[in-house]
């Protein structure tokens, strides 16, 4: 007897998508098919497409691949699907006129497998049982998208092929052909540096995986919807379905969703000549003399280096930097979130209007930076935690030029997206600049607590511009997190803002020159 069996759908016309894959699960049904049919001497062919690039390319591809060969029967492997339920579906074959034989194959892999037995379903709509010049059945095996099917197609996958052979070559297949083991799916090492994530933690991860997953609402909470969805994806993607989405896991995501790099590369540091240029812009400047309320003056280097920060993160708002986008947006008119609309009077007052998103807006917020600086730490980056606070964790210590603590990181996903950035790879922190005319104590330095908490003060104190990037997005969305801001105390200063702008037009120019020596 000749028998040729090929896979339904192909390897760019994948077909159904559910627990399993269509596809991929025919053309393991078709491959042990045709061994144990090998194993009782029956001459078997296989055919799996992997070229064609649409449906009726496919169809086509197939049919003229049975038809070219010699053979007494035509088979062909698919999957069904209707909705994700957890409810058993079963399995069936289709005919045009093999019923008897259509009915005996869905028979023989219902008593193999328990899946219900569906029986044989006349279809005179489908190309291959149409075109194909030799008696033909086109089975069904059972539902991608019921768990119930799946886990008893897993189960009984050996037994269910095995009855398949049988039924289709009148032959009983004793003994069974050794099964060789499954290859692993071929998994992409992670491109990033994601965490791992599982139910009951929050924060920008989450949502990545719900984006992905299509987990409504996208609120960043990892709860047992959330939990489920990526057991159902792991188990799509035969993998250790335990809903904890670790290494292997982020790889299949990347991969089937081209996830962009995590974190997201910062631009490059800003040059020796720039920062020159910068820095004595800022010697220059009125501001560097103020005489700060209850303050005095500033250390040289902080003036030096709020200037120098706020050039690099102008260097990433026209990069697109998502952050700096935060940081630009419009007055929310959310006084209990934002500091901008906390502070709208005052602006208002020095004519510095923050109605519109963009450079304006951004250069105004760290002109209240600025000021917040010198209330909470008098300008010196290694300002440890406020020891008269009752400060009983790592989240909640403070630390660093204004005197944020990590806990302020829930109320943005970027503030997390920083720290990754900044602790792994960080293009500029500015230290160098901002410990101009600073002492810090061997105490100071030290850091309270453990984890991310930790991580955080450490990096607040040793990497300036993390502090000063982080602290602006707090600003813009959890302005009640500082004293002084709550109660008006930090002082806005249009000579800030002036010195600021003669940054930005620095900034503007050498940009210009730039693109000008790229078109020469």
């Amino acid at each position: 007897m000749n028998i040729v069996i090929s896979s339904g759908h192909g390897k760019y016309v994948p077909g159904a998508n559910g627990y399993i894959k269509e596809h991929d699960e025919a053309v393991r049904v078709v491959d042990r098919v045709a061994e144990f049919l090998r194993s009782a001497g029956v001459n078997v062919k296989t055919f799996h497409d992997n070229q064609s690039q649409t449906q009726n390319e496919n169809l086509e591809r197939i049919v003229d691949y049975h038809n070219a060969q010699v053979r007494d029967l035509d088979v062909s492997v698919h999957f069904n699907s209707y909705e994700t339920t957890s409810r058993p579906m079963g399995t069936e074959c289709l005919y045009v006129t093999q019923e008897n034989l259509a009915g005996e194959v869905a028979a023989g892999i219902a008593a193999a497998s328990e899946l219900i037995n569906r029986g044989a379903k006349y279809r005179g709509d489908l190309y291959f049982l149409n075109n194909t010049e030799m008696p033909a059945i086109l089975i069904e095996t059972c539902f991608v998208d019921s768990s119930a099917d799946v886990d008893l197609y897993e189960d009984n996958f050996d037994d269910l092929c095995q009855a398949i052979a049988e039924v289709v070559s009148g032959q009983d297949v004793d003994p069974r052909p050794p099964r060789p083991p499954r290859p692993p799916d071929p998994t992409p090492p992670s491109t990033s540096s994601r965490p791992t994530i599982r139910r009951g933690d929050t924060g920008i991860h989450v949502e990545t995986v719900q984006r992905c997953l299509r987990v409504m609402p996208i609120d960043g909470d990892f709860g047992p919807a959330t939990e489920q969805a990526v057991i159902d994806y792991q188990r799509r993607e035969h993998i250790d379905a335990d809903g904890v989405v670790g290494p292997t896991t982020w790889a299949h995501l990347e991969q089937d969703f081209n996830l962009p790099p995590y974190p997201p590369p910062l631009p490059p540091p800003l040059d020796e000549h720039t920062i020159e240029l910068i820095t004595r812009i800022a010697d220059r400047s009125a501001i560097a003399a103020y005489d700060w309320d209850d303050r005095g003056e500033a250390p040289p280097g902080y003036t030096q280096g709020i200037a120098v920060a706020f050039a690099y993160v102008l260097t990433k708002w026209q990069a697109g930097d998502s952050a700096a986008a935060e940081m630009a947006q419009a007055d929310t008119g959310d006084e209990d979130t934002d500091a901008l609309a906390w502070y709208a009077d005052i602006f208002a007052d020095l004519g510095m209007s923050n109605d519109q998103t963009g450079v304006d807006t951004l250069r105004h917020l760290f002109v209240l930076l600025m000021g917040l600086g010198m209330r909470e730490s008098s300008g010196r980056h290694c300002e440890g935690r406020d020891m008269s606070a009752d400060n009983v964790s790592s989240d909640t210590a403070e630390a660093g030029l204004f005197q944020m603590s990590w806990n302020a990181s829930s109320s943005s996903g970027e503030m997390e997206k920083l720290m990754d950035q900044y602790s792994q790879h960080p293009p500029q922190c500015a230290l160098d600049i901002f410990r101009q005319g600073v002492s810090c104590s061997e105490s100071e330095w030290s850091c309270y607590g453990s984890g991310d908490g930790y991580e955080y003060q450490e990096l607040a104190k040793a990497c300036p511009q993390f502090a000063v990037e982080t602290t602006a997005i707090g600003l813009r969305n959890l302005r009640q997190h500082w004293g002084p801001i709550n109660r008006y105390e930090v002082e806005v200063m249009p000579e800030a803002d002036r010195m600021l702008r003669a940054v930005q037009g620095l900034m503007t120019r050498l940009r210009k020159q730039r693109e000008q020596k790229g078109a020469a």
